[in-house]
């Protein structure tokens, strides 16, 4: 399966939730494979803040549209399960190229009106790409949500009456992730009994069931 985390406004979580989703995946015990299409190398960064840790998955930097061919064939060669791409904060050829090529694309969206109108673009493009590859499955995940605010049950209502695919997983705004990525780690190696990981478990396992 390849799954995409992609939006074209940055700052919404597509990394955070590209290595976590990643390292709870290969703790069940798939082969993982994640492939940095951000220009930016964010995923790759994240890697080599390890240090001598070692990583349960592979990480690779593919920040170019060929990845459309390189994907599939490194996932057959290598016998991957799954296949993660961290894409690009902006809409472009990759961003593109990264749709095409998924089977799910996980669109990461923080609770306010601007992030709506940058995942509506995406949603466009997606419906697009459908025209050639029509099984191509799309969900919203809200992150960075502050718990029982008014603005975040807004949303989710407005994305329930315009019919959105979202997971029931809500991933809250913690220092956890941070404190997390600043060390390269997930927030399941930091502490598996956190809320934090908690919720990653829950996206893991929706993301899981929809496996073919």
């Amino acid at each position: 399966m390849i799954i995409s985390f992609l939006n074209q406004k940055g700052g919404v979580g597509k990394t955070t939730l590209s290595t976590n989703v990643a390292y709870a995946l290969s703790q069940r015990g798939y082969k993982v494979l994640l492939a940095d299409a951000d220009p930016q190398g964010s995923a790759i960064s994240w890697a080599a803040v390890r240090g001598n840790k070692e990583l349960p998955f592979t990480v690779v930097g593919m920040a170019n549209a060929s990845l459309r061919q390189q994907l599939p064939r490194m996932q057959e060669q290598d016998g991957y399960e799954f296949v993660i791409i961290d894409g690009a904060p902006r809409m472009t050829e990759l961003s593109r190229a990264a749709i095409i090529v998924s089977d799910l694309i996980v669109m990461p969206m923080r609770p306010s009106g601007f992030d709506i109108w940058a995942t509506e673009e995406l949603k466009s493009m997606v419906d697009e790409a459908r025209i050639y590859k029509p099984e191509i499955i799309t969900a919203v995940c809200l992150n960075a949500v502050i718990n029982n605010t008014k603005l975040a049950k807004e949303v989710i209502a407005d994305m329930e009456e315009n019919h959105w695919s979202f997971f029931e997983t809500t991933i809250t705004q913690r220092v956890a992730f941070g404190n997390a990525g600043t060390q390269g780690l997930s927030v399941i190696e930091l502490d598996p009994y956190s809320e934090a990981a908690k919720e990653i478990e829950q996206l893991t396992d929706e993301i899981v069931s929809l496996k073919g």
